[in-house]
């Protein structure tokens, strides 16, 4: 397959295109990128550094991948941006490769809407999602099929587990559990099992049924968030045990439980 590459793109030695590769007008391609087959490069993009790009991924106008990382700490090592398959960039998307020996990943499937940003040495999980002007933060990990509102913001090493939604303009300044929605700032807050979610990623109803209630444990319950993992840490399923590690596995400390009027605890459907 032939590629098709406009005449004002600039196109430097020390670059790898793939076979049935686009780039359009006034895009720019640096050494040490390589692009995969099939891939679709928009006008005025500009790749550089050591930045991959898997098979069938799309490149909106305007965006930059590999870019200085906005990190004082930085002193030019040659880091890596690594982007999966079939990977859609909407319009002035941000990737910024990394600081140290680390790599910034974007998983396969994932989607980066118009304005979003992932920061150095952050990971995208695999078909997860960041809607327009998201922004994840140095180190900062967002797991697979995750939903990332607009203007939603994951503060430097902050975790959003798989499969949550963030609702829209919050601030993850804690970690954020797997399965979940989360909403607020400052804090942020669980509220919910991301119930939708799930049913669509094919959990079964026993499944759903023991991730809403260990979150409720976890979140809403007496015992406190780490107690409760403790104690769930080895449940017969798998889900429940993914999300007992995630919390105990957890630096930051993970996000507060659903508020009530008379300051206790409660679960909110």
């Amino acid at each position: 397959m032939g590629r098709s590459i406009h005449p004002t793109a600039v196109i430097l030695p020390g670059t790898e295109l793939g076979d049935g590769v686009e780039v359009g007008p006034y895009a720019v391609i640096e050494p040490g990128v390589e692009v995969g087959d099939r891939c679709k490069i928009g006008p005025f993009v500009h790749l550089l550094g050591r930045t991959t790009l898997g098979p069938d991924c799309t490149v909106g106008t305007g965006s930059v991948l590999g870019g200085v990382p906005q990190d004082d700490k930085y002193q030019g090592e040659r880091t890596r941006v690594r982007i999966g398959a079939r990977v859609m960039m909407h319009e002035h998307v941000t990737v910024h490769r990394a600081t140290g020996e680390g790599e910034t990943v974007v998983g396969d499937d994932a989607r980066l809407m118009t304005g979003s940003h992932v920061g150095h040495n952050a990971r995208l999980g695999a078909g997860a999602t960041l809607v327009n002007c998201a922004a994840l933060a140095g180190h900062s990990v967002v797991g697979e099929k995750s939903i990332l509102s607009a203007y939603c913001g994951v503060h430097q090493y902050g975790r959003v587990g798989r499969l949550t939604l963030v609702t829209g303009a919050q601030v993850v300044s804690l970690d954020a559990p797997p399965f979940s929605i989360v909403t607020g700032s400052h804090p942020t807050r669980w509220r919910a099992s991301n119930t939708i979610g799930l049913r669509r990623a094919g959990f079964g109803s026993e499944e759903r049924s023991a991730i809403r209630l260990a979150l409720r444990r976890i979140f809403a319950g007496e015992e406190g968030a780490r107690a409760a993992a403790e104690a769930l840490k080895d449940d017969p399923v798998a889900a429940v045990r993914e999300i007992a590690e995630f919390v105990l596995s957890s630096k930051r400390g993970v996000c507060a439980g659903p508020p009530r009027r008379d300051g206790a605890a409660e679960f909110r459907e």
